[in-house]
């Protein structure tokens, strides 16, 4: 694996020599300047990845350095180094744009771990950014972000099906991202400058659903006071979405099995028949082959919807993907409400990943969405999140272990509980297990890492 490109500001020449060449040594690109005028200079003509300065500067201190660089630098991540006696003026420099400190004299395996931890927010970051160009459709781009086999399979299954028009049934709970499966089907195909028309099924009447679709013409039925088109006619050229599709009722299915096999239908009260030619994608968190064994379903229609299908997982079982969806959606809220923040403290991270997750992508969104309203910082705390999802004392107090699971499994298990008893604080975790920090840092990052 690569490693960060990093830049050293230290006018003590000694200590600057002797760590560029530790870091060196160990693999890192490290060059290494003595002022905060000469790191300015070098940064106008070369681009770096991670920044460690000393705070007690010659001509221009840490915090005014530190502001320099964020007028220009956004992504470039920022360790000060300070005296111990002096933590307050660090703090001070996380509150200008700094990412982490370090207390003289340097511990260089916590360096290290410092520089880790960062390039792997880094990495992430850069990668969410490359799966949404790789994503991005004609003229638009997705949401559907991630980077587990899972997903990974996902995505290939939607660059070979784009091109077609057969049919798709996206399979999965509900919060998992189906419409997203749908949508860059749709806008990474040759109908892409066409409508893209979505209907969610589970919450409509028959009769207004039928509506919906195949729209109604004047006088059809009270309150049909002029005639209308249903979403088939809008999709003209184009896809039609329908979510939930397992919901129908067994009359509406016989309408839609006719268009999928005819390409035309009449409107409700109508004569007259309407053409189409429309590329349909259904979704479904039912398991439609027991709706057909159940006789809630019809068979025929089920063979014409699934030709093609795609299974969407839920959000626990692509638990890796956490850090890179959590990373997008503070991106993507941050910049919607005129927000700087940078990203998440590790015990968030840490809560984040551990809980269950049942309402999915969804829930995920919509609890980073209110963090990032919440937040009067540059970093997301605990304090910013809902308390459903902290752990409770008492749900971390008794950790269960089948018989038969693995020493690994169990070191995995009691680990994962413990951490959730302590809000994600590694410290703490490490305290109640007589165990080291590192060893629990080390843990997590080899699970994290698969």
């Amino acid at each position: 694996m690569t490693k960060p490109k990093l830049l050293l500001i230290d006018d003590d020449k000694n200590a600057l020599d002797g760590l560029v060449k530790i870091l060196t040594h160990d693999g890192y690109t490290a060059s290494g300047v003595s002022s905060g005028y000469e790191a300015l200079s070098l940064l106008s003509k070369k681009d770096f990845d991670i920044i460690i300065t000393d705070m007690r500067l010659p001509g221009m201190g840490g915090l005014a350095l530190i502001h320099e660089i964020r007028k220009k630098e956004k992504d470039v991540a920022i360790v000060v180094i300070t005296a111990y006696s002096s933590v307050k003026t660090a703090v001070d420099a996380i509150k200008c744009g700094a990412d982490d400190y370090l207390t003289k004299p340097i511990n260089i395996e916590e360096l290290k771990l410092v520089l880790e931890k960062l390039w792997e927010r880094q990495r992430l970051i850069a990668q969410n950014r490359m799966l949404q160009e790789k994503l991005k459709a004609k003229s638009r781009p997705s949401e559907l972000v991630g980077n587990t086999p899972q997903m990974r399979q996902i995505f290939c299954l939607i660059e070979d099906v784009a091109p077609s028009t057969a049919s798709i049934l996206i399979l999965g709970e509900t919060g998992t991202g189906k419409e997203l499966v749908a949508n860059a089907i749709h806008y990474q195909s040759d109908r892409a400058g066409k409508p893209f028309v979505a209907l969610h099924c589970a919450a409509l009447s028959e009769g207004v659903l039928e509506s919906e679709l195949f729209g109604h013409e004047k006088g059809a039925f009270t309150g049909a006071i002029q005639t209308r088109k249903g979403r088939f006619e809008i999709a003209d050229k184009g896809t039609l979405f329908l979510d939930e599709v397992g919901e129908m009722s067994l009359k509406v299915q016989v309408k839609l099995l006719r268009v999928l096999e005819k390409g035309e239908f009449e409107r409700v009260g109508g004569e007259k028949t309407v053409k189409v030619d429309v590329r349909l994608i259904a979704a479904t968190n039912r398991n439609l082959e027991k709706e057909v064994s159940e006789g809630r379903f019809r068979e025929d229609l089920f063979y014409r919807l699934n030709v093609i299908a795609i299974h969407v997982p839920p959000l626990r079982e692509r638990k890796d993907d956490m850090p890179l969806l959590s990373n997008f959606f503070v991106i993507k809220y941050a910049k919607k409400y005129k927000k700087e923040i940078r990203g998440f403290t590790p015990e968030v991270m840490d809560v984040l990943s551990a809980y269950h997750w049942p309402g999915n992508v969804r829930e995920l969104e919509n609890v980073i969405e209110r963090a990032v309203v919440l937040c009067k910082k540059d970093m997301i705390t605990l304090d910013y999140l809902p308390k459903n999802i902290l752990p409770t004392k008492e749900d971390a107090s008794v950790i269960k272990i089948p018989l038969g699971t693995s020493l690994e499994g169990a070191e995995k298990e009691i680990i994962s509980k413990t951490l959730q008893m302590t809000q994600g604080s590694k410290k703490e975790a490490a305290r109640i297990l007589g165990i080291s920090t590192r060893k629990i840092e080390y843990k997590v990052k080899e699970w994290e890492q698969g």
